[in-house]
């Protein structure tokens, strides 16, 4: 992506364990409000696992008619209603005139639990709830939590490349499933009495629409929300390999997302650590290499200890977090956020508030043909 093809942040739309909104997260986080419960999923050692989820209300009073597919299950009819109500949001903000695009994250494969199909996920989207997302421009990526900030350069091309104004970004995933739990459990990462190093399973749901008009964006105080080029890179020691774990894919997706970067100190971190013990050091690693770019007593977040681990849907979550925690400082300033994948893949996105002034406006990419693989 292009230092000079900012990207622009025109609405949000979140459905999470803490509230119904990006609003309504944002202030149960501040509050303090911690979404764990006691499931009623039983573990290996017969003590339940800690979880955190979506009202069932939500759910069962959900109007729409919703096909699962051939592989039908609980998980699948979840992540559908939610990536429903929360990209519903979006197009209720800002409104838009014909179909955009979309780029849609999903969780990575894990053994024995099929992944939802995209088509399903499109089919309910389009056909069912009727949201204006041209079919013919989607884009999915399949890495899990870091994917939805890994998808931003598929966004920038729609934007610049084949000159379209908006496009939706974002995604649903749930670990309420009994074999996705049941993998977790195995490995001893599911967070239940007994377990020292596990995480509170969750679901969620986030879509964002960007644009590359600043005078689209959403105006806050005169101000708007750009995201600059994500950093991505590799971790060779990840979770899944036999390699030594040095943290140097997060160092590497900091110091990508942060080489452009002119102005002051960072204020805040947003973050995927979920309470796995695995996570801290690659944060160490990065921030002691970075230091110099944040502000002394830079704030930490890492929602997921109150919300859960939102998956797939996390990278979305964090970016409309930090993009709402910016709207309440006063003047430009800017967030940090990033999201490490259980495989190899680590990404780090730079939020900033800037001034909304005719001179913002990037110079646009000629147009010519292109095509996204």
């Amino acid at each position: 992506m292009s230092h000079t093809q900012k990207l622009y942040l025109a609405a949000t739309g979140m459905l999470s364990p803490l509230g119904s909104s990006t609003e309504m997260t944002a202030a149960s986080l501040r509050a303090g409000i911690s979404a764990y419960r006691v499931s009623d999923y039983e573990n290996l050692q017969d003590g339940f696992i800690t979880m955190t989820g979506i009202p069932e209300e939500i759910f069962t009073g959900f109007e729409l008619e919703i096909d699962q597919g051939s592989e039908c299950c609980e998980r699948y009819d979840r992540i559908i209603k939610m990536a429903i109500l929360a990209a519903s949001q979006v197009f209720q903000r800002h409104p838009v005139s014909e179909p955009v695009p979309l780029v849609l994250s999903f969780a990575e494969s894990l053994p024995h639990t099929p992944n939802i199909s995209p088509e399903v996920m499109l089919d309910n989207l389009i056909n069912q709830a009727k949201l204006p997302i041209d079919r013919r421009q989607v884009r999915t990526v399949h890495t899990g939590r870091a994917a939805v900030l890994q998808s931003l350069d598929l966004a920038q091309r729609f934007l610049y490349d084949l000159q379209q104004d908006y496009v939706l970004v974002g995604a649903s995933d749930s670990y309420w499933d009994y074999s996705t739990l049941a993998y977790l459990d195995e490995a001893e990462r599911a967070l239940a009495p007994g377990v020292q190093n596990g995480f509170a399973p969750g679901e969620g749901a986030c879509f964002f629409l960007l644009t590359r008009h600043p005078e689209k964006a959403h105006v806050q105080d005169g101000h708007i929300i750009a995201l600059n080029p994500a950093g991505v890179a590799q971790e060779p020691g990840h979770l899944n390999s036999e390699h030594v774990y040095r943290g140097e894919g997060l160092h590497q997706a900091f110091l990508q997302a942060l080489q452009a970067y002119e102005g002051g100190g960072i204020h805040s971190i947003y973050s995927s650590m979920n309470g796995e013990h695995y996570w801290a050091k690659e944060y160490g690693v990065a921030m002691t290499r970075n230091e110099s770019c944040f502000c002394q007593g830079v704030q930490h977040h890492h929602p997921a200890d109150s919300y859960g681990d939102l998956g797939a849907a996390t990278g979305a979550a964090l970016i409309a977090l930090a993009a709402e925690d910016l709207g309440k400082i006063k003047g430009p300033a800017a967030h940090l956020v990033y999201a490490s994948s259980d495989n190899a893949w680590r990404a780090a996105l730079l939020l900033e508030k800037i001034p909304q002034h005719p001179t913002v406006n990037p110079k646009a990419s000629p147009a010519r043909e292109a095509k996204i693989p």
